[in-house]
């Protein structure tokens, strides 16, 4: 059976979200359990924070490229646009919430 087109793109993703997780894995955790807390897609699907993993690399892999909130929040609808379908993503306006505490959160790495 032939592998869908998505198949090594999701591949590569979750590679570059293990490779961030190895080189700091408490931020990594922070990240997911930010999304895990405010669900920006509204469903439960998720039962564990560690459930946001591969969505996790793909943020923390663009999120230097962020410049503020708004680019956060843009950067999370993408990447749940890009891991799911715009159907299933739903609004932009689902993630302002969890893209706030990724900034925050991203700021404070900064410092430390």
């Amino acid at each position: 059976m032939e592998k869908p087109d998505w198949f090594n793109w999701a591949n590569d993703e979750r590679k570059t979200g293990d490779w961030i997780r190895a080189n700091n894995p408490k931020w990594f955790a922070e990240v997911c359990q930010i999304l895990f807390e405010y669900d920006p897609m509204t469903i439960s699907l998720v039962s564990e924070p560690e459930g946001y993993a591969p969505e996790v690399g793909s943020i923390l892999r663009s999120l230097p490229q962020c410049l503020n909130v708004d680019d956060v929040q843009q950067l999370l609808f993408n990447v749940f646009t890009q891991w799911f379908t715009p159907e299933f993503a739903g609004s932009r306006s689902q993630y302002a919430e969890a893209a706030a505490a990724i900034w925050e959160n991203w700021k404070q790495q900064q410092l430390d």
